[in-house]
């Protein structure tokens, strides 16, 4: 009778140590997943443009905003300019995603975390002057969100295949546009 006894304490010893165990593992995973989506702010939400520093000043008639919407594969942006509405989605997993520029301009789009920091990279194929060969025009936004929350920084820059000025056709140079969250 005392093996039965040493046998049936030597099992729950070993059940309450087999579930300690997957306790302590659950714990850890669910602590190594929420400091991985701590690198990856969340940008959800609506923001009103309140200024911007380099190629272009802020218009002083309608209001400039954003309205974003973000979970785990993609990043939806509604940018509102002079009361027109253009929505972009870009995919988050490495995949690009269909593009339409403010003045309706296609091509891709993507973006990706880096650090803090959302990039989201924009490439558009477009025909400036009649008869003229293509340009390729890179758009590379970077986003940062202040550490209250309450300030949108993005720095945005384009490259092109053609130079600065094309008669008439201007690459926009570095801009820097400071949103308020609402």
């Amino acid at each position: 009778m005392p093996v039965v006894l040493l046998a049936v304490r030597a099992t729950m010893a070993t059940r309450t140590a087999n579930s300690t165990f997957g306790v302590l593992l659950a714990v850890f995973f669910v602590l190594v997943s929420s400091l991985v989506g701590a690198d990856k702010p969340d940008f959800s939400g609506s923001y009103t443009l309140t200024s911007t520093k380099g190629a272009a000043k802020v218009n002083k008639g309608p209001s400039s905003a954003l309205l974003v919407v973000q979970n785990e594969s993609a990043i939806e942006i509604t940018k509102v300019i002079d009361g027109r509405q253009n929505v972009n989605k870009f995919p988050l997993d490495g995949t690009e995603g269909i593009y339409e520029s403010t003045g309706g301009a296609k091509g891709m789009c993507k973006g990706r975390f880096k650090g803090k920091s959302l990039v989201l990279d924009m490439f558009v194929t477009t025909h400036p002057q009649p008869n003229a060969a293509d340009v390729q025009i890179h758009m590379r936004e970077r986003w940062e969100m202040s550490s209250d929350s309450k300030k949108l920084t993005i720095r945005s820059d384009v490259d092109s295949t053609v130079q600065p000025y094309l008669k008439g056709f201007q690459i926009t140079g570095p801009l820097s546009e400071i949103y308020t969250r609402n």
